[in-house]
């Protein structure tokens, strides 16, 4: 019996599609873990704030992220009925859907400082976090925007050029953060601001490249996508009507994970820092299975497209098998040898990366089941994306996020006397049922009765 199926809807296809969107995803890793490097290179206060202000900026955004990234599936199915046109009515909804959700994010800043206000961590923590995140949040116009342009060119298949974009900015983003965090010649260092600075100046660069390929003589005679860069209601409400739920579903599970971070950081700064290192090499394997994953809802949603549901199957499982292929090798990676991850966080002999370090290295054999299960369960949830199946995610996934999730880490953390272990421990448990969960929704096969090009 062969692992991987060929043919329609086989590996080569799927490899295809998603090695450009894994190269992406990683290249965005690599910018981020080498960010978190520098910071705690520059101080311990600066590496505990990155992470807890990261995710909640990401947080605030994420559901609009969802909606915004939705386009993907409406650019996917609208190329595979071959209707041109309707792929730039579709991306042109989206932009114009971020513009709006960007001017709200700002808007949305005073909230952020009373959660970071309010979080239990310490001061000179909280003073750090509230410079990232006003940053990252002031810049959300941008990545949202970036966002759904990228759909023009991820939705139809064509993911290379996503690759190079991302790979420009992320390098930018590497670059201006050693100079501006540590500073250089007559640029002053300005640690964690000068972090944020960089990684809005790298979106910023992808914004503008996006924009400059959408304009080509080719795509404006053949897209139009100029002449058709209004506003269309009734696709603008579709995108809406089948992305709302995708992105309240996406941001109660980030805002879940935004939740333990948090609760992990009023145990005391040491376990925080040592749960940012290992949320940090959680993105190691995290990012590379995202763009798996926008492989998989771009080619399920082509087939789909295209009324052929059972290679949308066989794509699928290709998916979930090569995200299992992946994860393993890291967890066998993780699990043996820890220290080869964690040690790269370390600064000189200082007693307190002694104990942040010393408490990372067992919670690793925890993260390699974590990243196993999450890595499947990332790969069905994405293919019922691009069936159009968002409403049950938005149900299932958010219940069983704070019903279960975030209530039994508070427990453990508050209640329990639980170490950082056995925190991490029962977030991997929380993956194996989703992975479960999302699986057989898909094998129920009751997407395969949702059209969202009809509404």
């Amino acid at each position: 019996m062969k692992l991987f199926t060929r043919g329609e809807g086989g590996i080569s296809e799927m490899l295809k599609v998603a090695y450009p969107m894994m190269l992406s995803t990683a290249s965005t890793t690599v910018m981020q873990f080498i960010n978190r490097i520098f910071l705690a290179h520059y101080s311990p206060d600066a590496l505990a704030a990155c992470v807890p202000a990261g995710m909640l900026a990401f947080v605030f955004c994420c559901f609009f992220f969802g909606v915004v990234s939705y386009t993907n599936a409406f650019v996917s199915q609208y190329h595979g009925r071959g209707k041109a046109a309707s792929v730039s009515v579709a991306v042109w909804q989206g932009v114009w859907l971020s513009v709006a959700a960007g001017l709200l994010l700002l808007a949305l800043t005073p909230a952020g400082y009373y959660i970071m206000d309010h979080s239990g961590h310490a001061a000179p923590v909280i003073a750090l976090e509230k410079q990232y995140f006003l940053i990252l949040n002031s810049g959300g116009i941008i990545y949202l925007t970036a966002t759904a342009f990228s759909s023009f060119f991820t939705g139809r298949g064509r993911t290379k050029v996503p690759m190079v974009v991302n790979i420009a900015g992320n390098a930018l983003c590497v670059l201006l953060s050693w100079l501006l965090i540590f500073g250089a010649g007559p640029v002053p260092a300005m640690g964690i601001k000068g972090a944020g600075f960089a990684m809005v100046a790298g979106q910023a660069l992808m914004l503008g490249l996006y924009v400059a390929l959408l304009f080509t003589p080719y795509n404006l005679r053949r897209y139009r996508t100029a002449r058709l860069a209004g506003l269309n209601r009734d696709l603008f409400l579709r995108l809406v009507k089948y992305g709302a739920p995708n992105g309240v579903g996406f941001f109660l599970d980030v805002a879940s994970f935004g939740a333990f971070i948090f609760i992990i950081g009023a145990m005391d700064k040491v376990s925080l820092a040592a749960s940012n290192i290992i949320a940090s090499i959680n993105m190691i394997a995290f990012m590379p299975v995202i763009g798996l994953g926008i492989a998989t809802l771009t080619v399920v949603g082509k087939y789909i497209g295209m009324r052929k549901p059972d290679v949308a199957v066989r794509v699928t499982y290709n998916a979930a098998k090569l995200a299992a292929l992946y994860a393993l090798s890291l967890g066998v990676l993780f699990a043996s040898a820890p220290w080869l991850f964690v040690n790269i966080f370390g600064s000189g002999n200082s007693a307190e990366y002694a104990e942040i370090l010393a408490m990372s290295r067992p919670v690793m054999k925890v993260l390699a089941v974590f990243v196993f299960f999450d890595a499947i369960g990332m790969i069905f949830a994405d293919a019922l994306r691009g069936a159009g199946d968002t409403r049950f995610q938005m149900l299932g996934g958010s219940a069983a996020a704070w019903l279960l999730f975030v209530p039994g880490i508070w427990y453990i953390t508050h209640y329990a006397g639980g170490e950082l272990i056995h925190a991490w421990a029962w977030g991997a448990f929380y993956m194996v049922l989703l992975a479960v969960f999302f699986s057989l929704r898909f094998r129920s096969g009751l997407w395969r009765n949702i059209d969202i090009l009809k509404g």
